[in-house]
Formats: C-alpha cells, sequence, structure tokens
C-alpha cells in the first residue's frame, strides 16, 4: 500500500497543487458585481420579415461572480440573443431577458438586465421603385432650371412594408447651382430619410442640369450671360 502512494509522487503532488490554485483561484476569489453594456443579437431570424425594435438595441447587464471570471466575461464580449424561432407573420412581441438568453458561464449570476424586456415589431419586407428628387442649392439671381435630367431617374428601395408604402421619393444631397456653366452636370447620392428604409443599390446618380434667364430680366438686364 505504502509502495502505491509512492508511485508517481511528483505528478500526485503537482496535480494537488493545481487544484489548489484553481479553488483558489475560482472559489476563493472574491465576489465582484460588473456593469456592461451587450448588444441585442437574434437567432432564428424569418428571411422575409424586418426586425423593427420598438426599445434600445443595447441592455446594460449586472452580473455578479468570482473576480476572476467576471473579468474574463467582460472581456468575451458578451452578447443578449433572443431566439425568434416560431415568428412568422406581423406582429408585435415582448422577450424577456434571462441568464439564458445571455448564456452566462458556471459561477456567474444575472443580477438585472436594464431594461428587463426587449420589444420587437415585425413587418414584411417589401420592396418599391420611388422616382429620384433632386435638391438644388445656391441657384444664381436671375437664373432659373430651364431642364434637368436625373440618371437613374428612379430607385428601388427595401424595408418594412409599413415604412415603405410612405415613400414617395428619395431625395439627392445638396446640388450646388452656383457653379460657373449654363450647364452643370454633377454626380451625387440619393438617401431616405426614414432609417429604417435602405437602397437597394449605392445610391450614387448622375444628374444635368440647363439654367437660363429669367424671361422678365432677360430684356433688361444687359450683364454679361453666363459662360
Amino acid at each position: 500500500m505504502k509502495r502505491r502512494l509512492l508511485e508517481n509522487l511528483g505528478w500526485k503532488l503537482f496535480s494537488l497543487a493545481v487544484a489548489a490554485a484553481l479553488w483558489l483561484t475560482f472559489v476563493g476569489s472574491p465576489d465582484l458585481v460588473t456593469s456592461l453594456s451587450a448588444p441585442v443579437e437574434y437567432l432564428n431570424a424569418p428571411p422575409d420579415m424586418e426586425i423593427v425594435p420598438e426599445s434600445s438595441e443595447r441592455v446594460r447587464l449586472e452580473v455578479r461572480g468570482p473576480s476572476v471570471r467576471v473579468r474574463h466575461f467582460e472581456t468575451s464580449s458578451p452578447a443578449v440573443v433572443v431566439d425568434l424561432r416560431g415568428v412568422d407573420r406581423p406582429c408585435e412581441r415582448t422577450f424577456s431577458i434571462t441568464a439564458e438568453q445571455v448564456n452566462l458561464p458556471p459561477g456567474l449570476t444575472l443580477v438585472r438586465a436594464v431594461p428587463a424586456q426587449v420589444r420587437l415589431r415585425f413587418d414584411r419586407r417589401m420592396r418599391a421603385v420611388v422616382p429620384v428628387r433632386v435638391h438644388f442649392s445656391n441657384l444664381p439671381p436671375g437664373y432659373q432650371i430651364e431642364s434637368q435630367r436625373v440618371e437613374p431617374p428612379e430607385l428601388a428601395i427595401l424595408g418594412p412594408e409599413s415604412r415603405v408604402r410612405e415613400v414617395e421619393s428619395v431625395e439627392t444631397d445638396p446640388v450646388d447651382l452656383s457653379l460657373a456653366g449654363s450647364v452643370k452636370q454633377f454626380q451625387t447620392h440619393a438617401f431616405v430619410r426614414d432609417p429604417e428604409i435602405r437602397l437597394e443599390t449605392s445610391g450614387v446618380v448622375k444628374v444635368q442640369v440647363k439654367l437660363a434667364r429669367r424671361a422678365a430680366e432677360s430684356s433688361t438686364d444687359a450683364g454679361p450671360a453666363l459662360p
């Protein structure tokens, strides 16, 4: 029996030391409470639906546990994962945030989540083609826009059906007409004011504008014409 106890004594002592060190690290370390901000992620999101958050897309988590594990959790990029399985039609749903959604490692407990629930609205994804409206600025005094051409004249937008139906057009960045020349060509970008709606393409458009003097001033004003 004594011989068996002395076999591989060095390895046995080493294993005992490692076990003691682990115990001191994870069990013997003092408890800490930390507060951190975590993003909300969605699991099993329906492919043909748009998710419109009705509350914040980040959650403040208060977590308690041994200091070593708490610090490791802080550096592990934690997230709140909401499972959307079963959502297959437009609706509004509320999801409570528990330790299961946070996927806490052993030894840590969720003290609270702020907000404690995530409310989401689901709407069908819709595509629509709408005209491009050019936003002009700094029209020279005494001139008017005689003609304009936009390429492409229309752009496709995507987003929740209820929001897409409210969009009548997309708008360009301001096009400055103060530059010399009666015929002006520009390249600019279109955008949608509703943040829940996006363009299907990059939104780059080309604009050609032709200016002309106003009729009332062309007969009385002898000043030089635009080059």
